[in-house]
């Protein structure tokens, strides 16, 4: 019987938290998770070893251009949940900027890409 009730426990802790709705801090939270990733991941740029500059790929400004969008999707949702706290606003915009850039970016590295397709490089 003891065991039963102990299963039956986190299915309860689902069930409650589903009743309750979405908490606007933890959407905003899952939203920094996501960010966080792709600043370690695609976002990230490092110089090669002997290299003027870092490898840019249009691929990799696409991930992170991507990844920058789920996160300002949760940004939004937790907005309209009614998070308004100063620390969520700057990241809000801020990653609202960095979309603008990726966007910028990618259209100059896809540009350079084709270029140099074209030249045969």
């Amino acid at each position: 019987m003891l065991d039963d009730v102990t299963r039956a426990i986190p299915l309860l802790v689902v069930l409650v938290a589903a009743a309750c709705g979405e908490n606007k801090r933890d959407v905003f939270m899952q939203g920094l998770e996501i960010e966080g990733a792709a600043e370690r991941g695609p976002c990230r740029l490092h110089y090669a070893e002997n290299a003027q500059a870092a490898p840019l790929s249009g691929d990799k400004v696409d991930e992170c251009l991507r990844q920058t969008d789920a996160a300002l999707a949760l940004y939004d949702k937790a907005e309209q949940l009614g998070l308004k706290d100063p620390e969520f606003i700057e990241v809000h915009v801020r990653a609202k900027e960095r979309k603008q850039r990726l966007e910028q970016m990618l259209k100059m590295v896809r540009s350079i890409e084709t270029d140099q397709l074209v030249q045969g490089r």
